[in-house]
């Protein structure tokens, strides 16, 4: 019987030991939240290692998630993935069905509106035509075609040309020839049959867009558009959103008790295994105990 006892309890004890203390441990990583006073004397280990380096463990959690987890390089290859590419499109394609859907009463609104816009904006487009520094970029343009366009006669035409110095009067007079080409094409956005020809074919730009086939390029043309932009801008992104400072914002908002609930939540199965590593390393320690008080009886 002294026997049994010798080599059942203290393993047994061990054990229960082991659990206990991994248990305590464990629990003391969380609690107590705040710290415990004795006679105006913090008491040791209180608050838990947690509550008491919770800022630290934001920061670095945060460190970690910028470094290691959320990088530039990693975004980038998020997005070339084929899934979310096919989504991003799906997405997108709902969208722009949307607008198809609407093209007929959006065209209709845009024509009345860009008909209402275009005397604006087509007398706009000939002041700025008119500005000095705009004139003059038009007369150097002027003067280039001029120049290749004499290049490209032969031989005989172009001494024919240069000894009537037609070249030098056409140079010399480009300002006006500018001033000219300037007065036709206000001319041509004045005429009425111009004017409904580009509102007719803006229409009909609208009208193709909606259409399957040119839709389905739309849809791929905004997806690689989307896609390319967010890959270059990528970096900036990260560092303007600055993912350590709000990582650690986030963590050290939450209540001690929200942060013990969601790591139990997620190593509840690994702590398990500890306490129970703790129980068979106490029973190992008892078994060596009884052994050992065995062999020297």
């Amino acid at each position: 019987m002294n026997t049994l006892l010798l080599w059942c309890i203290p393993p047994l004890v061990g054990a229960v030991i082991g659990y206990v203390t991994n248990a305590v441990a464990i629990k003391m990583l969380f609690r107590p939240l705040a710290e415990v006073r004795l006679f105006g004397i913090r008491l040791p280990f209180t608050p838990g290692i947690l509550p008491r380096q919770r800022h630290k463990l934001a920061e670095n959690i945060g460190a970690i998630v910028e470094q290691q987890l959320l990088t530039a390089e990693i975004l980038i290859a998020r997005l070339r993935q084929e899934d979310l590419r096919n989504q991003l499109k799906v997405t997108i394609a709902g969208y722009t069905e949307g607008l198809r859907k609407e093209a007929p009463r959006i065209a209709s609104l845009l024509k009345t509106a860009a008909a209402d816009a275009y005397p604006r904006a087509a007398k706009s487009f000939i002041a700025f035509l008119e500005k000095p520094e705009i004139h003059r970029q038009l007369e150097i343009h002027g003067g280039v075609f001029l120049n290749n366009a004499i290049l490209k006669l032969n031989v005989f035409q172009r001494f024919f040309f240069s000894a009537g110095q037609f070249d030098k009067t056409l140079h010399d007079r480009m300002p006006e020839i500018i001033d000219d080409l300037i007065r036709q094409l206000d001319a041509i956005l004045k005429d009425r049959d111009v004017q409904a020809k580009v509102l007719s074919h803006l229409v009909q730009t609208l009208q193709e867009a909606a259409d399957g086939g040119n839709k389905e390029k739309l849809d791929s043309w905004l997806r690689d558009k989307a896609l390319a932009l967010a890959e270059e801008q990528s970096a900036a992104l990260l560092r303007t959103i600055n993912i350590k400072a709000l990582v650690s914002a986030r963590i050290d908002s939450l209540d001690m008790l929200q942060v013990e609930h969601i790591v139990l939540d997620v190593m509840a199965n690994q702590l398990k295994w500890i306490n129970v590593f703790g129980a068979i390393l106490g029973a190992l320690i008892g078994i060596f105990q009884s052994a050992f008080s065995w062999f020297i009886r």
